[in-house]
Formats: C-alpha cells, structure tokens, sequence
C-alpha cells in the first residue's frame, strides 16, 4: 500500500475525485480510498494506492495530480537523498504536514462529493 498526500491550496479541483480515479485507470494503479481534509487554507487530501509505489513515481503522481508544486519540489529533493539517508528517514520522505511553524493546522470534516 501506497499513500499519496496532496496539498491544495484555496478550492478543490471541480472534477479532483474524477480525475484521481482516471489517472489511477490509466497508470494500473488499483485505489483502496480518498480522504479530503479541510485545512486553513484549503485541502488535504489522501489516495491509498493498492501497490507499493517508487518515490519517484509518489513524487509525479501528487504533482499531477494538483498538490502544491513547492510541496513536491522540496519532496523531490528528498527523494534524490534517500540512497544516503537511514532506513528510518527513508520511510518518512513524503511528509504531509498537520501543523508546522507556519501555523497551519488541519481540522476534520466530512469528504466533499
């Protein structure tokens, strides 16, 4: 199983939920759930894929599908460290965040349809 963490900032993608299902047809990628998440300043939103992903592909698979082109900029670049890194920092390398010193904080909702 695979997690993917998208950050959207303001308002959900019209059609998000539609084009998460397509993208997933297209790559053969079986889906196991979406959670939307209500944030400060707009969304999180999580994809549990049935398969065990390569980073890289963790990495293109949030950028297009919609997260934020910083978050995945600075995940990139964890990505391209992780032969350095220890086992522990390896299994952390997409990081969605609840809180950080930025003050934003998630606050539960129910999925938007």
């Amino acid at each position: 199983m695979t997690l993917l963490y998208l950050d959207i900032d303001g308002p959900l993608p019209a059609h998000l939920e539609s084009w998460i299902t397509t993208c997933a047809r297209l790559w053969r990628w079986p889906l196991e759930a979406i959670r939307i998440d209500r944030t400060r300043r707009g969304y999180h939103v999580v994809v549990g894929v049935r398969k065990r992903l390569a980073p890289v592909y963790v990495v293109a698979a949030q950028a297009i599908l919609g997260s934020d082109p910083k978050r995945e900029a600075f995940t990139l670049m964890r990505v391209q460290q992780l032969p350095m890194l220890p086992a522990f920092w390896q299994r952390r390398f997409n990081v969605l965040y609840t809180s950080h010193r930025h003050g934003v904080s998630v606050r539960k909702t129910t999925p938007v349809s």
